[in-house]
């Protein structure tokens, strides 16, 4: 992620540098550059009128000393990557074209009421089977939630010409059922082998009283002998999976679960004049040095802390900026306590947890904020004040909480992300350092909770000072081995994950013998007994990255590198895992027999029983920065 963020920064740099050359006029690169920078300066207005327009300057003015520069070695062989076709990714250029003529069909297809078969998407040759096979298989349905998939069986090629791709779609429309609206399809090109690429297809519709998702896999051929360069056409859609997700709502909703942000918080002004607007919109008036960044990486705390059993909410927010808590009414709403609370810290936090540390029967708070741990003590009432802080070594993104000792005491584990000060060897670019097995992050902490309000680091002393210098995001205490000492798992960013077995207070990292080191970009970890034999299973959420899955298995990728670390850098894109437990203290990988790599940019996953039906489910929070062209989220 870190590369993502210096890729499009320096693509910004590049063509704003190379429009610098005295009297020229800006490069086609160069003005969309400003345009890009004129987009991030409105994009409030696109979520808000009421947020004022921003006035951005129409030229781009050259600085003095800039005129005729050439740019410097790294930044003029970062700039001449940027077009695939120019730096020999041929591959990519026709992944670029083939996903254009991908969303054109996406757009017809949820227009095609009003709208022609465009011209130059589909080659006369073209021929399909039905994209929604008529062979199908309930595997879950509780009378409103009903999962079906298709047995693929190869299906008899009954659609051809435009015509034929014009029914065929007809035919996916209707599969959405009679009166359906709204209908929308995502096509997401993830893998490509010379003329033929893989497309994940997602359709979606209201449809009565509920709703109707129609998921597949796709491979789809293209015709690129085209004349004068124009983009390749669609020759033929093969169905490789297909399943469909039906919901039945009631009267008053279509939809499983329902937005209630507004009926809960609508009401505060917090809500309205600080929540509600974008991370863009603050950056235009709060100096980032105070904490402020593009990516905000924040969290959050439930739990009760004025003793009346109602859950309350605690929202981590970036520097300049107030952390707010909200208590929850009788009639489900929040009311914003922060100012009486003592919590509104104005430091960049990024995790918080709602804790007992004292034992008196009410929960405290831990906040994680850049440099520091916080916890502070409560009064039983929902007022807080500091009774401890410490540095945290690194920046700390989440924490996590048990009484690994086994004393009474709930102890506290800090991850570190990026470390402090410039010791630390890094890449040009700053980035993690080697990307796929990085080794240079901050250490996280193991804070032991000693009573009265004495915490001490017994990081090194408890064994976990082994493999500490890697991008901690996440962590999760569990007895994972059922022999009555917790255990701790701790997902990291840029390489492998640690899974530290726990002996009478001393802690070993067995990941690598246990096989889940799960080398990718590790955001978050969630422990469960997913079938029910006793025994806890770990998912671990990471990066699917389109782009990944496309360009690590070209041979042109690394090819001065060793097969196994190969299959490291594609195991990177591959997605989210899951291990089960063999009952035997180990696991095994069912990451995809189980169908649950795809994730997107999975930040966060928990495992959660939302049907009730005693069997734990997977929600998975994704997303990234979006820009026009967001066909890797």
């Amino acid at each position: 992620m870190q590369l993502v963020r210096n890729f499009l920064l320096l693509s910004a740099v590049c063509a704003l540098l190379s429009a610098c050359d005295k009297g020229a006029a800006p490069s086609a690169t160069a003005t969309a550059a400003q345009e890009a920078v004129s987009s991030t300066a409105s994009v409030s207005q696109a979520k808000g009128a009421s947020e004022p327009e921003v006035a951005v300057e129409a030229d781009i003015v050259t600085a003095p000393g800039l005129q005729n520069m050439e740019l410097f070695s790294l930044l003029a062989d970062s700039y001449g990557r940027i077009d695939p076709a120019k730096d020999g990714w041929d591959s990519e250029a026709f992944s670029a074209a083939a996903n254009g003529q991908l969303q054109r069909l996406a757009k017809y297809f949820e227009d095609m009421a009003a709208e022609a078969f465009p011209d130059g998407l589909a080659s006369d040759q073209f021929v399909s089977s039905e994209l929604r096979p008529a062979e199908q298989s309930t595997v879950f349905d509780d009378g409103s939630l009903k999962v079906t998939r298709a047995v693929i069986s190869g299906s008899a090629l009954v659609h051809k010409g435009i015509a034929g791709i014009d029914a065929a779609l007809s035919g996916y429309l209707a599969a959405l059922g009679e009166g359906a609206v709204h209908p929308h399809l995502k096509l997401k090109l993830f893998k490509v082998d010379a003329n033929r690429t893989e497309v994940i297809a997602q359709a979606t519709a209201e449809q009565g009283g509920g709703r109707v998702q129609l998921d597949a896999n796709w491979v789809c051929a293209w015709d690129t002998s085209t004349a004068g360069g124009s983009d390749p056409l669609l020759v033929s859609i093969d169905v490789l999976k297909h399943s469909e997700t039906r919901y039945s709502g009631s009267s008053e909703s279509n939809s499983l679960f329902q937005d209630c942000t507004e009926a809960v918080l609508g009401k505060t002004d917090s809500y309205r004049q600080q929540l509600l607007h974008s991370t863009d919109y603050w950056r235009l008036r709060i100096q980032r040095d105070i904490g402020l960044d593009v990516v905000a990486n924040h969290g959050l705390a439930v739990g009760d802390v004025n003793g009346d059993l109602l859950d309350d909410l605690y929202i981590c927010q970036q520097g300049g900026l107030p952390n707010r808590l909200y208590i929850q009414q009788p009639d489900g709403s929040l009311r914003d306590a922060t100012d009486s609370s003592g919590t509104g810290w104005l430091d960049y936090c990024a995790s918080a947890l709602f804790v007992d540390f004292d034992n008196d029967g009410d929960r405290d708070l831990a906040v994680g904020q850049e440099s520091r741990l916080l916890l502070m003590e409560n009064d039983g009432t929902g007022k807080f004040q500091l009774s401890f802080g410490i540095s945290s070594r690194s920046q700390t993104f989440s924490i996590a909480a048990a009484d690994y000792d086994a004393d009474g005491d709930v102890d506290l584990f800090a991850c570190g992300y990026n470390p402090f000060g410039g010791s630390v060897r890094r890449g040009a670019m700053g980035q993690p350092m080697p990307y796929h097995d990085a080794q240079n992050g901050g250490p996280n902490m193991l804070l032991r909770n000693d009573g009265n309000w004495e915490f001490n680091d017994a990081t090194e002393e408890s064994g976990l000072e082994h493999n500490n210098n890697r991008y901690a995001f996440a962590a999760a205490f569990e007895d994972y081995d059922n022999d009555g000492n917790i255990d701790l798992y701790v997902a990291n960013d840029y390489g492998r994950n640690n899974l530290y077995r726990q002996d009478n207070g001393k802690f070993t990292d067995v990941a690598d013998e246990l096989g889940v080191e799960d080398m990718s970009s590790g955001m978050s970890v969630s422990w469960a007994d997913v079938n029910h034999d006793g025994f806890m299973d770990l998912y671990v959420s990471n990066m699917f990255s389109a782009a990944g899955n496309r360009i690590t298995y070209q041979r042109q990728f690394k090819d001065d590198l060793n097969e196994n670390t190969r299959q490291i850098f594609q195991r990177h894109a591959r997605g989210n895992s899951l291990f089960m437990s063999d009952t035997k203290g180990g696991f095994k990988d069912m990451s995809v027999a189980a169908g649950v790599t795809m994730g997107r940019w999975a930040w966060s996953s928990r495992f959660v029983d939302f049907n009730n039906d005693g069997w734990e489910d997977i929600v998975v929070a994704n997303g990234f920065i979006s820009t026009e062209d967001n066909s890797d989220l």
